[in-house]
């Protein structure tokens, strides 16, 4: 018969000790690993990319255009589309947007965002008809708005799209504002460039924020 001395229990002790440290080592180096294979795909670009767009971006002709309340727009575009600072709005139908940021798709000019303000009226008209106020800041003298439908509103913002003429030229639209900030910004796209339910995205993935 063996008998055990108190190093022998020692030396036992510490053999197992050591086999589960280990034991654990392989295990957290194994977790990594799946981790890594599960969650790789996830953190190299967000799902979401959102644009923002300063205004007023610069100085024009129009006083209440250089005082306006800055703020920021931000939007969520095809992630094709890209913002420029120069570009032809003679495609499209002439309105009051200042301050224009161009959007393009590859080399073509498809659109521009610009933005406006307007005076609050003296008597709160009803939340549903408050834009009725607002989109005539637009008007250059021969605007129609068609088919405005409204995808978000709130107590102090609201967005929709419509179909935009106006000297001979289409466009189809978004237009937005802002109760806190007295602005209201346009998007100007070519003419059934998104349908209606691409439209209603960019709707929804519109705030202002003050800058």
């Amino acid at each position: 018969m063996y008998n055990y001395t108190r190093q022998d229990y020692s030396d036992r002790k510490q053999d197992f000790s050591d086999k589960i440290s280990v034991a654990i080592m392989v295990g957290l180096v194994v977790l990594s690993l799946i981790a890594n294979t599960i969650f790789k795909d996830k953190d190299e670009t967000p799902s979401d990319i959102i644009t923002d767009i300063r205004f007023p971006a610069y100085e024009t002709e129009v006083e209440a255009i250089n005082k306006a309340m800055p703020f920021h727009l931000n939007i969520k575009m095809p992630e094709e589309w890209e913002i420029k600072a120069e570009g032809d709005s003679e495609k499209f139908p002439q309105v009051n947007l200042y301050n224009p940021y161009f959007i393009y798709n590859g080399e073509d000019c498809i659109g521009y965002i610009g933005f406006n303000v307007f005076t609050p009226p003296v008597e709160e008209p009803v939340i549903t008809s408050y834009h009725q106020h607002v989109w005539p800041v637009i008007d250059s003298g021969n605007l129609t708005i068609d088919q405005y439908m409204i995808v978000r509103l709130t107590e102090k913002f609201e967005a929709g799209y419509c179909n935009l003429e106006a000297y001979d030229k289409t466009a189809d639209a978004v237009l937005c504002y802002n109760r806190d900030v007295h602005n209201m910004v346009g998007i100007v796209l070519e003419d059934n460039l998104l349908t209606a339910e691409d439209l209603q995205q960019i709707c929804l993935s519109l705030s202002f924020s003050v800058a």
